[in-house]
């Protein structure tokens, strides 16, 4: 089946202009003039953009538990949660699965997870409407669940990898307070256990876990990624192990240096679109202002990826590759992120007549999402 979608509002080669696009399958199979195909579907002045690439999200952990307590089938979330990523524009998802320290889980956390990973790698095979994949996401002290999280790399459940350190005291916790506001209220953790906790966790020796892992994820050709960096010297240890990304730098200076490395950085949406951080440390338009950070990721909040380019209003056009082309450039996503012949048809269509909202997503070709009234092929 051939689906002609036309607006004088089409993102390609970085630019809005007008255009036909001719969708064949699940491919783009060209780009013609605009107004040039006599039977095309006229979208008017709607934004006509590729599909969101999201590399970080955790969306789903709140789909499972969105109360404390409050716990969901894991079946059911998957589900709920891919028709919400298609509303939101986001074709591609990344689900950020932690592997924390079995302390904080109960011991349970290393199987839940393993559980929830395998659940999107099945149901995305059958039914899903987007493309779910899995970035595992390592806090280094957490060796109980080292041989799980290698076998799911081993089994190719996991399609990208991130190397956490959340001991207070540096990175995104720079003191303990800080450091108990979050995890008091997020893990099943008494403040009267927290001193062993910590005391066991600080001593724990992580540069040989580190070490390990890295040169394992790089092995079998995944992306392997830092986060919440906060000095040049880990950024230095991180480039030497291969690490080719680096998720929320802390600072500026640290970015930049990321930069000077050839690492790849990123940050949150959400902060983009709140004009901050949750939790104080760097604004992310701070990072952009001075071209320091390469692309945008839901984070926590799917929905701010559609808002965050119009947030970001020096450079719209520059804003939404944040969100596209970048990130699928990066995770090695030859197949999709732009409008081009060739590409997959992940478009979305966007009304900006009240509030910027996406109105149409195709994944592959086909719509997954149409909140136009009337609207039909």
């Amino acid at each position: 089946m051939q689906t002609i979608i036309r607006s004088n509002n089409v993102l390609i080669d970085g630019k809005f202009q007008g255009a036909d696009i001719v969708i064949q399958g699940d491919k783009i199979t060209a780009i013609e003039p605009y107004k040039s195909i006599d039977i095309a579907i006229d979208l008017g002045d709607r934004r006509v953009v590729p599909g969101f690439v999201d590399l970080h999200g955790d969306a789903i952990e709140k789909e499972l538990e969105p109360r404390p307590g409050a716990k969901f089938p894991t079946k059911m979330a998957v589900v709920e949660l891919d028709k919400k990523l298609s509303i939101a524009g986001v074709t591609t998802m990344y689900h950020a699965i932690g592997f924390n320290d079995e302390e904080l889980s109960k011991g349970r956390g290393t199987e839940q997870s393993r559980e929830l990973i395998e659940e999107i790698y099945e149901a995305n095979k059958s039914h899903l409407g987007v493309d779910n994949f899995v970035h595992a996401r390592f806090e280094i002290t957490s060796e109980s669940s080292l041989e799980t999280i290698k076998n799911l790399i081993t089994n190719k459940r996991v399609d990208m990898l991130s190397i956490m350190d959340h001991s207070p005291g540096q990175g995104q916790f720079k003191t303990l307070e800080s450091w108990k506001k979050y995890h008091l209220s997020a893990y099943s953790i008494d403040d009267e256990d927290v001193s062993e906790y910590l005391e066991k966790k600080l001593s724990k020796d992580k540069v040989g876990i580190v070490e390990d892992l890295v040169a394992f994820g790089i092995k079998h050709e995944i992306p392997v990624l830092s986060h919440d960096d906060d000095c040049e010297d880990k950024l230095n240890t991180l480039k030497q192990l291969g690490v080719t990304f680096s998720e929320f730098p802390l600072s500026v200076e640290v970015a930049k240096k990321a930069k000077e490395l050839n690492i790849s950085t990123g940050m949150g949406a959400p902060n983009v679109v709140r004009g901050g951080s949750q939790s104080g440390n760097i604004a992310a338009r701070e990072l952009v202002k001075v071209g320091v950070c390469d692309y945008l990721c839901s984070d926590y909040h799917p929905a701010s990826l559609l808002l965050s380019p119009y947030r970001l209003k020096e450079d719209v056009d520059l804003a939404f590759a944040m969100i596209s082309s970048t990130p699928a450039k990066l995770a090695n996503l030859e197949d999709r992120g732009e409008l081009k012949e060739g590409k997959l048809a992940d478009i979305v269509v966007i009304d900006e007549s009240h509030f910027p909202k996406v109105v149409l997503t195709f994944k592959n070709g086909e719509i997954v999402y149409n909140g136009i009234r009337g609207f039909k092929i």
